[in-house]
């Protein structure tokens, strides 16, 4: 499909979700829900977008330092900013990859992509894991009679495979090595291959330490942006959001910047615990402001600057 038709179908799909929630909520309610907010709540929740933003930070300078000591904080920062920027117009965030390879253009792309791959890598795992555990609870709480034994021993084999994949990574990557052995003649195959020799179970258990860091963070944004419309506790909200991440990510990555989709699955799982649509969607949306728009608008800024930073030097 072509690329402008594939982004204005998801940016429709996103636009229709969210129409079709305001007409199910209802307009009344949702501003009766911002009337009432706590202020100091959704002051807090829009702070701590300097913790997760800074631990994005700390994972990404960590990788690239594997593959290019010499890289400039500054250079790593614009990298992270303008992926944030790239990834805002593609489900999953997938143009993420491309933004920080054209930043990071002294280093060599297809090295950039593998850690740039290995840090999608463990934040899905730690989404997958979390979600599949969370959504285990969830259903033995408020669904019980859509669960189903053998449901449980999936939920324990996709946790036990996740965590060899993170924690183990020479273990995984003799397995790449045995599979793309008869392509190591091409180029980027061999490129990515490098990763062998810069990334062991040390630099796994670094990794794996700041992206759980990272995700506890997402946990308690929610939190407070929940508490904001309305009283919710630590773990019910923790509980909804590990299911509403790995839905989002993971089984409906379909929509522009995920819009809608996360809107429509916050009101799903919080709804369940109790919570009212109306908080539901104000919080996500909050969520959506703070940890994608802004760093985003901060990455488009930054291009604008490159660009004519490059633009002065040529002329």
């Amino acid at each position: 499909m072509n690329p402008t038709i594939a982004v204005a179908l998801k940016l429709l799909i996103g636009i229709g979700l969210m129409v079709a929630l305001v007409l199910y909520i209802d307009v009344k309610a949702l501003r009766e829900s911002v009337l009432h907010a706590n202020v100091v709540y959704l002051i807090i929740g829009a702070v701590l977008v300097v913790a997760n933003t800074g631990l994005q930070f700390l994972r990404w300078r960590y990788l690239v330092r594997l593959i290019g000591s010499g890289i400039s904080d500054k250079d790593i920062f614009s990298s992270l900013f303008i992926g944030f920027s790239a990834g805002f117009f593609t489900p999953g965030q997938v143009g993420e990859h491309g933004g920080r390879m054209v930043t990071l253009s002294s280093l060599q792309a297809i090295q950039v992509l593998a850690v740039s791959i290995i840090d999608r890598l463990y934040i899905l795992a730690i989404t997958v894991i979390a979600g599949v555990v969370g959504a285990w609870i969830f259903f033995a709480i408020y669904l019980p009679h859509y669960w189903a034994p053998w449901l449980s021993v999936l939920v324990m084999a996709i946790v036990i495979v996740f965590l060899i994949v993170i924690l183990y990574p020479d273990l995984l990557k003799k397995i790449l090595r045995a599979l793309l052995h008869r392509f190591q003649k091409y180029r980027a195959v061999s490129a990515f291959l490098f990763m062998k020799d810069v990334f062991h179970r040390r630099q796994a258990r670094v990794l794996l330490s700041l992206t759980i860091l990272f995700y506890i963070v997402i946990l308690v944004q929610y939190y407070f942006f929940v508490l904001a419309f309305e009283p919710v506790s630590f773990g019910i909200s923790a509980l909804c959001t590990s299911n509403l991440l790995f839905t989002k990510s993971v089984i409906l990555p379909i929509s522009f910047s995920d819009l809608g989709i996360r809107e429509t699955t916050a009101i799903f799982f919080f709804s369940r615990a109790g919570i009212s649509a109306a908080s539901a969607f104000n919080a996500s949306l909050c969520v959506f402001f703070v940890n994608n728009l802004f760093p985003s608008l901060i990455g488009s800024l930054l291009i604008l600057r490159i660009k004519s930073t490059k633009e002065k030097v040529s002329l």
